[in-house]
C-alpha cells in the first residue's frame, strides 16, 4: 500500500468523523447559538458539488467522504430551521438547484466542475469565521468539530498535493486556518459561558 493511499484513507476517515461532534452538540444541547446557517448551507452545497465531482472523476474517497458530509450538514441545517434561524425553503431549493446544475456541469466538463466546486466550497467557512469573530457566545458551536476540521483540511491539502489535484488541495488552506481560528474561539467561549443566551426551540 502506497503512502498516497494511506494518506487518502486517513483524509477520508477524518472527513467522515469531524462533523459529527457538531451534529451531536446541536441536538444534545438544543442550541444553534453562534452557528451561521448560511455557512453550513454553503458547506453542504460545496460537499454536494464535491460528491458529484468525485463520482464523475472518478475519485471514490472524495465522493464517499463528501456524501456523508451532505447528510451530516443537512442534519445541522434541520436544527437551524427548527430554531427559525433560516426558512426551510432556502436549504431545500438551494440543494436541489446545486444538484441539478452540478450534474449538468460535471457531464459537460470535469475541469469546469472542479473550478465551480472550489468557488463554492472553499469560502464556505468564511461566514462562520465572521460570525465567531463578532460574538463570544458560541454555546452551540462544537470546539471538537473545528479542531478535527482543521486537521482534516490539512490532511486533504497534503493528499491533494500528493495526487497532483490542486482542486482538492488548495481550497483546504482556507479551511485549515479558518477552522483553527474557530476552534480557539469556541474553546475560550465554552470556558466563559456555561449556558446559551438564546431561547431553546420546542
Amino acid at each position: 500500500m502506497s503512502l498516497t493511499t494511506i494518506v487518502g484513507f486517513f483524509a477520508t476517515g477524518t472527513s467522515i468523523a469531524f462533523v459529527w461532534p457538531q451534529v451531536v452538540r446541536v441536538f444534545a444541547k438544543n442550541s444553534t447559538e453562534g452557528i451561521s446557517p448560511y455557512s453550513f448551507l454553503q458547506g453542504c452545497s460545496g460537499s454536494l458539488m464535491w460528491t458529484i465531482y468525485g463520482i464523475n472523476k472518478p475519485e471514490g474517497q472524495v465522493a464517499l467522504s463528501n456524501g456523508l458530509l451532505v447528510v451530516a450538514l443537512s442534519s445541522i441545517l434541520y436544527v437551524c430551521v427548527k430554531h427559525k434561524k433560516v426558512s426551510w425553503s432556502i436549504p431545500v431549493f438551494t440543494l436541489v438547484i446545486v444538484f441539478v446544475i452540478g450534474s449538468l456541469i460535471a457531464n459537460y466538463s470535469i475541469t469546469l466542475m472542479g473550478w465551480c466546486t472550489v468557488a463554492i466550497g472553499a469560502p464556505a467557512i468564511i461566514p462562520q469565521v465572521v460570525r465567531v469573530y463578532r460574538t463570544e457566545h458560541l454555546y452551540g458551536v462544537s470546539a471538537a468539530m473545528y479542531g478535527l476540521l482543521s486537521f482534516c483540511c490539512l490532511t486533504w491539502l497534503i493528499y491533494g498535493a500528493m495526487i497532483d489535484d490542486w482542486f482538492v488541495s488548495l481550497p483546504n488552506v482556507i479551511g485549515t486556518l479558518g477552522a483553527f481560528y474557530i476552534w480557539v474561539r469556541a474553546v475560550k467561549s465554552h470556558k466563559k459561558y456555561q449556558a446559551p443566551i438564546e431561547a431553546p426551540a420546542n
